[in-house]
């Protein structure tokens, strides 16, 4: 069982009020932002894991492998220009939690293989 508690229903929904009014957890923030965690969103899944009782380092490695991943398709896209080249698109992801790791394999070089495979 959880050492965490959720609060009293009023209170969780006085908190939802004041979140979906505060514009995400940038300061200052925008309305239109609230939703868009970004950066922010590890801590968060770490208190619902923590909320839930299911927080470990299975879980932990998880989340880390997340934001590495997160990062990585963040870093790949930054610098585009609207229209310009967008192989980040073909990149699938080969997850290592146990390292906290990944490696990317582009849909492209997958498909050749597999061609050459089956001929």
């Amino acid at each position: 069982e959880s050492e965490y508690k959720l609060p009293q229903l009023q209170e969780r929904l006085d908190s939802a009020e004041r979140d979906a009014s505060s514009g995400g957890p940038k300061d200052p923030g925008r309305v239109q932002d609230t939703h868009y965690l970004g950066s922010y969103q590890w801590d968060h899944f770490r208190l619902y894991a923590r909320y839930g009782g299911i927080l470990n380092d299975c879980i932990e490695k998880y989340i880390s492998t997340n934001k590495a991943i997160y990062d990585n398709s963040n870093q790949s896209r930054k610098g585009i220009f609207p229209g310009g080249p967008d192989e980040y698109r073909y990149y699938s992801y080969v997850r290592d939690d146990e390292n906290e790791s990944f490696r990317v394999v582009h849909l492209h070089e997958k498909a050749k293989v597999a061609a050459n495979v089956s001929q």
